[in-house]
C-alpha cells in the first residue's frame, strides 16, 4: 500500500470512488462536469488531495477543500471525501491530513461534519489523533 499525493492521472479513479459515495444521497444528482473540474482544482490547488494505492490501483482517497473562514482570520479546510477499501489506509490518510494541516499556517481549523451514518471507529480514530468533537463536527485547530 502506498499513500501519496493525488495527481491529475488519478481523477478517473477518484471520480469512481466519489460516484459510488454519491449513491448514499438519493435526493441529489451528481453534476459530473462540476465534479471533474472540482477534482482538477483540488489536486492542483492549495487543497489537500491524497490517495491510497494498492497494486497500482487507487482504492482510497481523502480530499480537503480550503476556503475562507467567516469567523477567523485564517482559512479552514473541510474534508469532503474520505473513503478507503484498504485496511489501515483510512487511518494513514487521516494522519497525513492532520500533519498537513499542522504544517500549513494559513489554516486555522480543519475537520469534517459527518452527515450520514459513519463507522464509529472512524470517529474514534479522529478523536485519538487530535480532532475535537464540536456538536456534530470533528475539528482540528491549528
Amino acid at each position: 500500500m502506498i499513500i501519496r499525493p493525488a495527481t491529475l492521472a488519478d481523477r478517473s479513479a477518484i471520480f469512481a470512488i466519489a460516484r459510488a459515495q454519491s449513491d448514499r444521497y438519493p435526493h441529489l444528482r451528481m453534476d459530473v462536469e462540476k465534479v471533474h473540474e472540482g477534482l482538477k482544482e483540488v489536486i492542483t490547488g492549495k487543497h489537500f488531495a491524497y490517495v491510497a494505492e494498492d497494486g497500482g490501483v487507487v482504492r482510497g482517497v481523502l480530499l480537503g477543500l480550503v476556503s475562507d473562514n467567516l469567523w477567523a482570520q485564517r482559512q479552514n479546510c473541510n474534508i469532503v471525501l474520505w473513503v478507503s477499501e484498504i485496511p489501515g489506509a483510512g487511518a494513514k490518510l487521516l494522519r497525513r491530513f492532520r500533519d498537513w494541516v499542522k504544517s500549513t499556517r494559513y489554516i486555522k481549523v480543519a475537520g469534517m461534519s459527518p452527515d450520514l451514518e459513519v463507522d464509529r471507529r472512524a470517529l474514534s480514530l479522529a478523536r485519538r489523533i487530535g480532532f475535537e468533537r464540536s456538536g456534530g463536527a470533528y475539528l482540528l485547530f491549528n
